[in-house]
């Protein structure tokens, strides 16, 4: 004797369900846990070189060159900041002590006019900094990865409510910049 149709169609309906909340317990492999390997617990982050060519003049290309004093300064401590913020890595003031060493030099700051006004002039601008970095394991010497042109951005209005002073898109652009490098770091694995 045959079950009743409604009976093999709720049958049908808890199996289908079942599978279902079984696929999402699993979930989708997403992890906010560590996939460095274990021997890398610790971070040196190497003071940033300045190579930028201040001395440059301006094209049509670069039409404003630009130069913040400090800058390498200001970009290793928001690298480190962003490193002690994350926590994958605890950062090391002793280069000895750490099983990577972050190195970097500023390639590039400049500032791009995105936006004019009906008049000329301009309304919102782009600032890249963009530096050379390699992160190296100390002990085997071994490179773990290295990029040369890594560009951190930011934007910024003059005018309107949204406006900002240059100062403020810095730190932004230093913020956005920071992370970044940390995201290259731990995600590299």
């Amino acid at each position: 004797m045959r079950p009743p149709a409604t009976d093999l169609t709720g049958r049908r309906w808890l199996a289908r369900a079942s599978l279902v909340l079984a696929v999402a317990a699993a979930g989708c492999g997403y992890s906010t846990q560590s996939l460095l390997p274990a021997n890398y617990r610790k971070i040196y982050i190497e003071p940033f070189t300045n190579r930028l060519a201040i001395t440059e003049e301006s094209t049509e290309m670069r039409r404003f060159v630009t130069s913040l004093p400090r800058l390498e300064e200001d970009v290793t401590n928001a690298v480190i900041k962003r490193f002690i913020f994350d926590g994958h890595l605890r950062v090391t003031p002793n280069r000895h002590e750490a099983d990577l060493v972050l190195t970097g030099e500023l390639a590039d700051f400049h500032r791009q006019a995105l936006r004019l006004a009906d008049g000329g002039a301009v309304e919102e601008y782009r600032l890249n900094l963009v530096a050379n970095l390699a992160l190296r394991d100390p002990k085997s010497g071994e490179l773990v990865w290295e990029e040369s042109s890594f560009v951190g951005d930011s934007t910024y209005f003059l005018t309107g409510p949204t406006a900002t002073s240059e100062a403020a898109a810095v730190d932004k652009l230093l913020t956005d910049f920071a992370k970044r490098v940390v995201e290259r770091t731990i995600e590299n694995w």
